[in-house]
């Protein structure tokens, strides 16, 4: 679950190296080489956060799964059967998902507004990730401005937040910085992802359904600390 958080798929890395490549030279291998460092950052944090506490049979082999069909037709009805059931789960959680964000944003919204703006989920969280930017190697008055594009990722979508970052002024965020939220983003660490996530292996795996559900939030928090690391290294390596 943490891998699946801490990485970005092959097909929308096309997308935001082709959106970030005006502003950051070879903005696409950056992008491949977050991935791969992803895989084993994710192994590591998730380790961390939920630690192994008995021995795991991973050398041994596995009995081939009992056979449940009778005929090929048989395999296809089933199988179409149990995709869509796979398919539906993802929707029906995540419009859930994205649902709850919006009505706690209506919520939220209803309080005083702050500094000539609304108060919304991903503004609060952009404001308690302003210290981790910092810690990545941003300057503090560039922070705040980091921090809310880690608050819009997780709160909306990476895509929105690599959005965001490319309109940003070349005063916002210095080259250095772009570099660093690059890595700091790339990830599906968000509400939306986790719908799909939940909905996903709570079919795949309906024995596992209640370590899915509450393991859920804590692969946002793992998943995000996962790509902050990266960003850390890439902030330490050209600092």
């Amino acid at each position: 679950m943490t891998g699946g958080m801490a990485g970005i798929a092959g097909t929308v890395l096309v997308l935001y190296a082709t959106l970030l490549a005006p502003l950051i030279p070879d903005a696409a291998a950056h992008f491949v080489i977050a991935s791969v460092l992803g895989a084993p950052a994710a192994i590591l944090v998730s380790l961390i956060m939920v630690p192994e506490t008995t021995e795991k049979r991973t050398g041994g082999s596995l009995d081939d799964p009992e056979i449940h069909v009778s005929s090929t037709m048989d395999a296809i009805v089933k199988g179409t059967a149990a995709g869509l059931e796979l398919l539906m789960n993802i929707i029906a959680m995540l419009l859930v998902l994205v649902a709850l964000v919006y009505l706690l944003n209506a919520i939220i919204g209803l309080l005083p507004e702050v500094g000539g703006a609304r108060i919304s989920l991903q503004r609060l969280l952009g404001y308690a990730m302003a210290p981790v930017c910092w810690l990545m190697g941003l300057p503090w008055s560039q922070a705040v401005t980091a921090g809310s594009l880690m608050g819009t990722k997780t709160v909306l979508n990476e895509l929105i937040a690599y959005v965001d970052l490319s309109k940003l002024g070349s005063d916002a965020l210095d080259p250095r910085s772009r570099l660093i939220m690059l890595y700091a983003m790339c990830g599906f660490a968000n509400f939306a992802s986790l719908g799909i996530m939940i909905g996903g292996l709570g079919t795949m795996a309906p024995e596992r359904r209640d370590e899915i559900n509450a393991l859920g939030l804590k692969s946002i928090v793992s998943g995000t600390l996962t790509t902050c690391l990266m960003g850390a290294i890439v902030g330490a390596l050209t600092a």
